[in-house]
């Protein structure tokens, strides 16, 4: 998916700690009935088709990962900073100078910045992950 306005870019961000939440815990869910598959007869199938989708998860997750990697490492310090204490930690305007040590005029600044950078990126696949 190509990001093509800073409403995609902002959408993306905001979702980041929720998909990867949600990611993890259909892995851990797959990875219980994987367990109680292996340990009856007769259904390996199933045991089989819960181990395909655990990889797919995490090849899903392992890709989120890359992408945040490859994006950021567009962004110099200062923006890396502000969008990882609002996106990845979840940190309210009305604290972030407190944590970015910038004004907080100053990171919605550097954040719009960052967004308009990140327009035009392509994130993730097209295909969906169940």
């Amino acid at each position: 998916m190509k990001l093509k306005n800073v409403q995609e870019v902002k959408k993306w961000l905001r979702n980041l700690e929720v998909v990867k939440k949600e990611l993890q815990l259909k892995i851990e869910f797959y990875k219980e009935l994987e367990d109680d598959f292996a340990k009856a007869e007769g259904l390996e199938k199933y045991r089989d088709e819960y181990r395909e989708r655990i990889d797919k998860l995490k090849n899903s997750l392992d890709r989120q990962e890359k992408d945040i990697e490859r994006l950021f490492s567009l962004l110099d310090e200062s923006e890396r900073t502000v969008l990882t204490a609002r996106y990845i930690n979840l940190i309210k305007w009305d604290y972030i100078e407190f944590k970015v040590f910038y004004s907080r005029r100053q990171a919605i600044r550097v954040h719009d910045k960052c967004l308009l950078k990140l327009v035009g990126q392509s994130v993730g696949s097209d295909e969906d992950v169940q």
